[in-house]
């Protein structure tokens, strides 16, 4: 029974980790893309770029940890896709595309480890 109770401290003690890890990422992954998204955005004023912020639900525990990042300037969608008299000026669809096979590549190495063990 030892040996049982051993590996199952060994499980939790991974399984906090990997918590951790994939909360560091995903917190990581957001901000960098803010971060891009910030950089990118056309500036007449900044209220387009002040109004990019992150938004975060659930912690190292938790079963979902979901990160988001956009705008609230009323006018960024028009910004982003353009109007009928408008060319786009995207800002945050950029930013997403440099940062998400980076994120995958992560969660894939993150998974990986669990495996390996």
């Amino acid at each position: 029974m030892d040996d049982f109770d051993g590996l199952a401290d060994d499980m939790d003690g991974a399984g906090d980790k990997l918590g951790r890890d994939a909360h560091d990422l995903v917190r990581s992954a957001t901000l960098r893309t803010e971060h891009l998204a910030k950089a990118r955005a056309p500036v007449l004023t900044g209220h387009l770029r002040s109004s990019i912020s992150s938004d975060f639900d659930g912690g190292p525990g938790s079963a979902v940890i979901t990160g988001e990042t956009g705008p609230t300037a009323s006018y960024a969608h028009f910004l982003e896709h353009g109007t009928s008299r408008m060319a786009p000026q995207p800002f945050l669809n950029p930013a997403a595309d440099v940062v998400e096979p980076q994120f995958y590549a992560a969660a894939e190495m993150l998974a990986g480890q669990v495996l390996d063990g």
